[in-house]
């Protein structure tokens, strides 16, 4: 299965939209919440978009993966930093985080440095 980075992101503000037409309070209070703890502040907007790459990492969420792959990206995160991030994710996730950084994580990595 080829991963899309670009479906990806487009199919999460689809799928955030038509929960939106459902549930805007939710969606509302969700969005305010989520913009509210990527904040810059002691930690810097780009270093909590790698902590939570690392976490989707861990988790094995290609969705949230893509999303904070493609925000690290925009807020010129270094490949280091994110290669760096992977190696963490699976320190603490193991082998299949270890497997989910080095195939999704990769191949959406570059996808999104090649758009």
């Amino acid at each position: 299965m080829k991963i899309n980075a670009e479906q990806n992101l487009e199919n999460y503000r689809k799928g955030i939209e038509q929960l939106n037409a459902h549930l805007p309070n939710a969606i509302s209070e969700y969005n305010r919440f989520t913009g509210e703890s990527f904040e810059g502040g002691e930690i810097d907007r780009p270093h909590k978009h790698l902590m939570a790459l690392a976490i989707s990492i861990k988790d094995g969420d290609e969705a949230s993966i893509t999303y904070h792959m493609d925000q690290c990206v925009a807020m010129e995160c270094t490949d280091q930093q994110i290669y760096e991030t992977m190696v963490v994710a699976a320190g603490y996730g193991g082998g299949s985080a270890m497997s989910q950084g080095v195939t999704a994580g990769l191949e959406i990595l570059n996808q999104l440095r090649n758009r």
